[in-house]
């Protein structure tokens, strides 16, 4: 695997402007705020717990869920101006989930904002990023891959159990035959990200300790 990849973003179809109108082009502003209500409302009804269905489904589902996950958490300013206005999604290790969250967010925007998707090899190559997903080959460098960005507006995931309990900020868990997410608030409030309390609703909302 190399050690860092651009995938150029695409545009996203949900977030598409509305067909032009007399009525559009006199009130821009209330079309864009009507569009960004009712993406983000979509999005909150893909995030209930979704059925399991094989491995395969199973990667694909979370990778949705992290999409529109994404949607609800907003960065510093300035942490998107450092990126020239790109949502830096990195990849740290590998395992199958890694490369099905590539393939979706190359696809993607997160809010308008295009996504670049870089794969690294060591933790400290995670720093600049927005979001950065932790693969299970890194597992066992854990702690350490969380000091390097600790305190940085980074969102980190990972697809281990207890992960948002234990210093992360977003986790998949397994729930009667489901998939659902957990996310520590404090760990992200801390880091200088603001989460929606529509997707802290959704979620199963854990703290350092439980």
């Amino acid at each position: 695997m190399r050690n860092s990849r651009r995938i150029d973003p695409a545009r996203d179809p949900a977030l598409a402007a509305a067909p032009r109108s007399r009525a559009c082009q006199q009130r821009p502003t209330a079309v864009l705020l009507r569009g960004g209500v009712s993406a983000l409302l979509a999005a909150a009804a893909l995030l209930l717990a979704a059925p399991v269905a094989g491995a395969v489904g199973i990667n694909e589902t979370k990778s949705e869920m992290l999409w529109n996950i994404a949607k609800f958490v907003q960065w510093p300013e300035a942490s998107l101006a450092n990126s020239k206005g790109q949502i830096v999604f990195t990849i740290l290790g590998e395992d199958d989930l890694a490369a099905e969250l590539a393939n979706l967010l190359s696809a993607k925007t997160i809010n308008g904002k295009p996504v670049f998707v870089r794969f690294v090899r060591r933790a400290q190559d995670a720093r600049g990023s927005q979001i950065l997903y932790v693969a299970s080959s890194e597992l066992q460098h854990m702690d350490a891959v969380l000091m390097e960005v600790a305190g940085a507006p980074v969102l980190t995931v990972a697809d281990t159990p207890a992960f948002a309990a234990h210093g992360g900020m977003v986790g998949f868990a397994p729930d009667s035959g489901k998939v659902r997410f957990e996310i520590n608030v404090g760990h992200a409030e801390r880091s200088g990200l603001r989460i929606s309390a529509k997707l802290l609703a959704l979620a199963r909302v854990v703290d350092a300790g439980d």
